[in-house]
């Protein structure tokens, strides 16, 4: 019979590698954590429509560096949004266009700011253009970049805006964890740093 310090040795042993195994299983999707901001704000919008649209000029989420790594990754995300108390709610599986759309609607409504169906259209809207999203992989670092522009329009005609860019890295451990956390920070980063405010500015002058 092995000593117990062996034994719960072997045990540790086997977790490790039990936990090694599950993070390095490769996967068709990234797991993606948005953190809502604590929203103290002035604006009196109630409702908007959200018009979203991807202009990126690579359609192409991760470089072939990045793909290789992620193996089975097919573009697509699972979304959880998280709120100032903790609670996590899971909201589903996305394409990337969706999933932005999704987390700006939450960013809103979080916001106190009504987002209509996109069946009714609201004289104020605020245009969201995703211009660049992309995951790469140099050097065991995950590096991704994003920049988008947000517009606000008043009957069909800009009245304000905003470019928001950011960037991120972390070093690769195993699988695809890390990719997913910086995913998610940047996003939150990058979300967050809107400035309701100062972007509804006009229509309160």
């Amino acid at each position: 019979m092995k000593p117990f310090g062996c034994r719960i040795k072997t045990i540790v042993l086997i977790l490790f590698v039990a936990l090694a195994i599950y993070n390095c299983t490769s996967k068709n999707y990234l797991v993606v954590h948005y953190q809502l901001p604590s929203e103290t704000l002035t604006v009196r919008e109630t409702q908007i429509s959200l018009i979203f649209k991807d202009q990126r000029v690579e359609q192409a989420v991760v470089t072939k560096s990045a793909k290789k790594a992620l193996k089975d990754f097919e573009g697509n995300f699972t979304l959880i949004v998280a709120s100032d108390n903790q609670n996590e709610r899971l909201m589903g599986a996305f394409s990337l266009s969706s999933m932005m759309k999704t987390i700006f609607k939450q960013r809103f409504e979080n916001a106190g700011i009504r987002v209509s169906p996109e069946t009714e259209s609201q004289p104020t809207a605020v245009e969201i253009i995703l211009k660049e999203f992309k995951l790469d992989l140099v050097k065991r670092k995950w590096m991704v970049q994003i920049t988008y522009q947000a517009n606000l329009l008043e009957q069909n005609r800009f009245v304000s805006g905003q470019t928001i860019t950011g960037n991120a890295e972390r070093l690769r451990v195993v699988g695809s964890k890390d990719a997913e956390t910086v995913i998610g920070e940047l996003i939150t980063d990058a979300v967050n740093r809107l400035n309701l405010d100062e972007l509804f500015q006009p229509t309160r002058s």
